[in-house]
């Protein structure tokens, strides 16, 4: 859940959006809005800048996990590839070499 400022509103969900999030609700909370969507948690990184950055430092956001999706193709042999350069780097890092 993401709770912003009712001007910030446009700019968060369309933030949310470029991160693969699905939005599932906006509800009003006093002078706020409260948004409800499940991004996932790759796409999550450093989101806490990203938002103080797009609400002046005004909004936060709470984190749960939802459960796991398939990941689109491209972005899966990207992850597949990053899984194998980590492994064959790990044998390097533990000798010191």
């Amino acid at each position: 859940m993401v709770k912003i400022p009712e001007s910030c509103v446009g700019d968060v969900l369309g933030d949310l959006s470029s991160r693969r999030g699905k939005i599932l609700g906006v509800e009003a909370d006093g002078h706020f809005q409260a948004v409800r969507a499940h991004v996932p948690q790759r796409e999550l990184r450093h989101y806490s800048t990203r938002l103080r950055s797009l609400t002046g430092s005004r909004g936060g956001h709470r984190e749960s996990f939802h459960g796991y999706e398939p990941v689109p193709g491209e972005l899966g042999a990207v992850i597949a590839e990053e899984a194998r350069n980590a492994r064959l780097a790990a044998p390097l890092q533990e000798t010191g070499r």
